[in-house]
């Protein structure tokens, strides 16, 4: 059959994986299948125009957060021009509601529900030889609304092919590759819906050195695996770590870890890694044990500590930590002590971020519980809980602007430092303090540049520093001129 699926990402930069993994599967199958990669940024009626360009029997689009509302207007508009076309969609935003999407967007013809390579193909086939619907697949059928087998996964990973066809494209286009080792998570945070399946599958070893050595050969310059934990089983990904330490590349490769399970035989090996080669993002997501508890997170907070600390003298890669805003059992104060906890890591940036309760998820089931307060639509962010109320949540709102201009430039670290020492405060308490001045100053919401940024600091320092200010300015002058 003759297939278009397209991807609206969320930046020109980025690659739609699922889509590429979900075309070229079809395509071994036996069918044509074209991918379009377009933005949420771009022109709808542009993007519309490509779409009609192809006189596909089957449209699908991959449905995220970030682009429902942006999809959900092609389809209705491809509806009303390609009245006789097959619609499909697919992808987490759809996968785990299929009645409601339905409900939605009465255009859509069918959705795939969970990982789509298999039952997708099987749905072109059963289309083309007028079969039944397979599987994994809700239709409708009048008003009624058949999940016919619920979500699935791919079980063996071997059967998946290379998902760049077009590598050498991607990279002359400075797009970030994204590649997957392994699939599920055995743990189930509250929040996510990664842990609905606790199956982990691995593609096989070989394959994915292979699919690695492709990328190096190419010239990829940051290759970022989204699987959920990286780290679980150390006889699978360490050999796959030695295997990039010992390329001959420049490219880095980004994984998300957990770091209270790293190893003293993993982290020796860290050490001796090439500046540059690996960088790791560590979702912390709070300090508070009731927190922890209640979005079912076990971790060693001492170990995971100790080895971030660890990890960062070795001075060879980037080490970036997540903090959420919004979960349960956490008002400002016990979020201000996450923060403190967290921020003296002194990791390379700690990303504040604040809860989406996403549909299917726990969060969603306990909204009445800890009376959450969120966006209808997506990204469905928080905006309030019985713990944190509106004002509280907009004013770390402030505070990760004014945090992301400064800590996470890493343009002012002594400056910083130096500020914190002098007026004898904690890093959440001296945020405070900023933020508010920041605003006071008219400085938000405004984005800054590094010398904007400079400038607003050297008038903080003489406006709260006056005794100490010569010497936090020499200290910003030096900031200033190691950064830029």
């Amino acid at each position: 059959m003759r297939v278009l699926l397209t991807a609206i990402n969320s930046k020109y930069i980025h690659t739609g994986l699922g889509l590429r993994y979900v075309g070229e599967y079809a395509k071994l199958q036996g069918h044509q299948v074209q991918l379009l990669e377009e933005t949420i940024n771009s022109n709808i009626l542009d993007v519309l125009e490509k779409i009609m360009y192809v006189d596909a029997q089957v449209y699908g689009f991959s449905v995220h957060i970030w682009n429902k509302p942006f999809v959900m207007r092609l389809i209705a508009m491809l509806r009303k021009l390609r009245p006789a076309a097959t619609i499909v969609v697919g992808g987490p935003e759809v996968a785990f509601a299929a009645e409601r999407i339905f409900k939605e967007q009465p255009a859509i013809d069918y959705i795939v529900q969970g990982e789509g390579e298999v039952c997708f193909s099987e749905l072109l086939q059963a289309l083309e030889q007028h079969l039944p619907i397979p599987k994994h697949i809700a239709y409708k059928v009048g008003d009624e609304v058949r999940l016919n087998g619920a979500t699935t996964v791919i079980e063996d990973l071997s059967i998946l092919p290379f998902p760049y066809p077009d590598l050498k494209q991607v990279l002359a286009e400075h797009k970030i590759v994204y590649y997957e080792a392994t699939r599920g998570c055995p743990f189930h945070c509250a929040y996510c819906l990664s842990g609905i399946s606790r199956t982990v599958r691995k593609r096989p070893l070989p394959l994915v050195l292979a699919d690695l050595d492709r990328f190096i050969a190419a010239g990829a310059t940051l290759v970022k695996f989204v699987d959920r934990t990286y780290n679980l089983d150390e006889n699978y990904f360490l050999p796959m770590m030695k295997h990039l330490a010992a390329a001959q590349t420049n490219a880095t490769f980004h994984f998300e870890i957990k770091a209270d399970m790293l190893t003293q035989r993993v982290l020796d090996f860290l050490a001796t890694v090439p500046k540059g080669r690996f960088q790791f993002e560590i979702g912390i997501q709070s300090t508070h044990e009731p927190t922890l508890k209640a979005i079912n997170r076990k971790d060693n907070w001492e170990r995971l500590a100790n080895n971030v600390r660890r990890l960062l003298a070795m001075g060879n890669m980037h080490i970036h930590v997540d903090l959420i805003a919004g979960l349960p059992y956490e008002d400002l104060p016990t979020f201000g002590k996450s923060f403190n906890d967290v921020y003296g890591l002194n990791a390379h940036m700690l990303q504040l971020g604040f809860l989406k309760v996403l549909p299917g998820t726990q969060m969603e089931k306990e909204t009445e519980e800890h009376g959450l307060l969120y966006m209808d639509e997506p990204p469905y962010e928080i905006l309030a809980t019985k713990y944190m109320p509106y004002k509280d949540m907009q004013f770390l709102k402030r505070v990760e602007n004014v945090l992301d201009q400064t800590g996470n430039s890493r343009n002012f670290p002594n400056t910083l430092c130096a500020l914190m020492k002098y007026e004898h405060l904690e890093p959440f308490a001296f945020y405070t303090k900023l933020t508010n001045w920041w605003v006071d100053k008219g400085h938000y919401p405004q984005t800054h540049n590094g010398r904007g940024v400079a400038e607003i600091l050297a008038q903080y320092i003489n406006d709260n520093c006056a005794t100490a200010a010569e010497m936090l300015l020499e200290i910003l002058r030096y900031d200033v001129f190691v950064a830029m």
